[in-house]
């Protein structure tokens, strides 16, 4: 993977870094944010975990909705940034320490695609556990079909040479906020073995609404509904 110079490289532990351009993100929020709480329809005392949780803007969105919202991250800088839309009681900092069979929704946003491969089936058994029976999973990552677009409005990508079919890692130029995080390509039809393996029903899968870049139909983002 080719590291491209004069640009900050965001690993999966440095969001906290680049916590300000993610608050004033605004493209990113029209495209992802407001259709993942679009989904959810009332949420007034669910009890939802939002898993990956970043500074929490989609977690205080909830909250203003009432729900009964908990937070996690890996990244516990980025936590303590999240404390200022979030209370500290519903702060998780520890994997180990997220409830089992406690949460009615558990959201996971745009971490899949930045974790290694081993990861992904940890990170599916924490939610399932964590899920009430029948509980819903909202998971949502960077659209699979599209690896092979160059330019988005948000995001400028640097070729592997790889094909669709493999897992393989290449660097995505955030334009809203112009840094690089190394991304995951992995087919849809792996992430849902993944889903099935872990013991969810794979109840909907549905993309963001579309736009148009360069005359180019673009659809960035793809979200599973999973239940347990």
């Amino acid at each position: 993977m080719k590291r491209v110079k004069s640009k900050i490289f965001i690993g999966q532990y440095d969001w906290h870094k680049v916590y300000e351009a993610l608050e004033d993100e605004t493209i990113k929020t029209t495209i992802y944010d407001d259709l993942i709480l679009s989904q959810m329809d009332i949420v007034k005392d669910k009890r939802i975990l939002d898993y990956g949780c970043g500074p929490g803007i989609i977690s205080h969105a909830l909250e203003e909705k009432e729900a009964d919202i908990d937070i996690f991250d890996i990244n516990k800088r980025i936590l303590k940034i999240a404390r200022k839309r979030v209370l500290e009681k519903h702060i998780i900092y520890e994997a180990d320490n997220i409830s089992e069979n406690t949460y009615d929704l558990v959201l996971c946003n745009l971490v899949l695609c930045i974790v290694e491969d081993e990861e992904v089936p940890k990170i599916l058994k924490n939610i399932y556990n964590a899920l009430k029976y029948k509980g819903i999973a909202y998971i949502g990552f960077c659209n699979p079909k599209i690896f092979k677009v160059r330019e988005t409005k948000l995001d400028i990508r640097h070729f592997t040479g790889e094909k669709y079919k493999d897992n393989h890692t290449y660097l995505k130029e955030k334009k809203e906020g112009g840094y690089l995080i190394p991304e995951k390509h992995r087919p849809t039809e792996w992430y849902i073995g993944m889903f099935i393996k872990a013991g969810f029903k794979v109840e909907k899968k549905f993309y963001t609404s579309p736009h148009f870049f360069k005359g180019k139909k673009i659809k960035d983002f793809v979200i599973f509904k999973l239940i347990k």
